[in-house]
């Protein structure tokens, strides 16, 4: 039988040859993190969460068992609570990071979840820490399936509103920029009106805008342009009309710029819209 390696980097192993090896090597206490871990989502037949769940940077991932255990957690949730590796917290639950009446009032959130199988959204919970410390999270929780669709347990985000805020912040420098550029992006654009919009220098508004947006503006400028010609091409026949109403001028220089964002010539990519669309009424037919 096979192997999948999970976001853990533990292995969970499928068939009944893997189970016996668990079961043989499990610890006689039962808290074995990656083994529980295999146990779960092995035995009930799904997958183990995205690996992309560990690259989160605001959002806590959590799943639990019915019991109330968790079964999983994101490398986030494994700094909050201070672990040393991410699978400690495997077998603990809330009650082993929280105060009682904190730790009640998820327990009774997740069973009310499980019970009913209607998911809960973006609930505002203050959580105090035995640091005294509050967080305040935006909740969403579901209930976690078997492969037969039986409920099993219980599996969610908590997104730390500070955190959101602090990702978000540096961008809001950028508002006034990039509004105008939304009202202006077809028009001839002055990389230092949109510094002086920012009220930063030149050179300092280039290095920041690459920093955050992973383009430089003027990438941004045509990345926003060419984004405007795809939604004008599969209705317009006349390529060096789009070249005109999108700012780029002269049909060579779009059809240049296009292709360098978009890999295929804007003659290309309007057959390709038509084709797909016949596709689509042929197989409605």
């Amino acid at each position: 039988m096979g192997a999948t390696i999970s976001g853990m980097g533990m292995v969970v192993s499928s068939g009944d040859a893997a189970a016996k090896s668990d079961k043989k090597s499990r610890p006689s206490n039962g808290v074995g993190a990656g083994l529980v871990h295999a146990d779960f989502f092995a035995a009930n037949g799904i997958s183990p969460p995205s690996t992309l769940f560990e690259e989160m940077s605001d959002t806590f991932y959590f799943a639990k068992n019915k019991a109330g255990k968790f079964v999983w957690g994101n490398r986030l949730l494994q700094e909050k609570h201070r672990l040393a590796r991410a699978e400690d917290i495997i077998g603990k639950c809330d009650h082993d990071f929280f105060l009682r009446d904190i730790a009640d009032r998820i327990r009774a959130d997740d069973l009310a979840v499980m019970e009913s199988g209607v998911p809960v959204r973006n609930k505002l919970e203050v959580i105090g820490g035995r640091n005294g410390v509050l967080t305040w999270l935006f909740t969403t929780k579901a209930p976690l399936r078997n492969a037969h669709g039986e409920i099993i347990g219980v599996e969610g985000f908590s997104r730390d509103a500070q955190r959101s805020q602090d990702i978000i912040e540096p961008f809001h420098v950028f508002r006034s920029a990039i509004e105008y550029l939304q009202a202006h992006f077809m028009d001839k654009i002055s990389i230092e009106h949109l510094a002086r919009l920012s009220s930063m220098s030149l050179s300092t508004f280039e290095r920041k805008f690459k920093q955050h947006f992973a383009l430089t503006p003027k990438q941004y400028i045509l990345n926003m342009r060419v984004h405007e010609a795809c939604r004008l091409l599969p209705s317009c026949q006349s390529i060096e009309r789009v070249a005109l109403d999108t700012g780029f001028g002269g049909q060579s220089y779009f059809t240049a710029q296009f292709r360098s964002v978009v890999g295929i010539t804007p003659k290309q990519y309007q057959r390709s819209v038509a084709a797909a669309a016949r596709g689509a009424a042929d197989g409605a037919g």
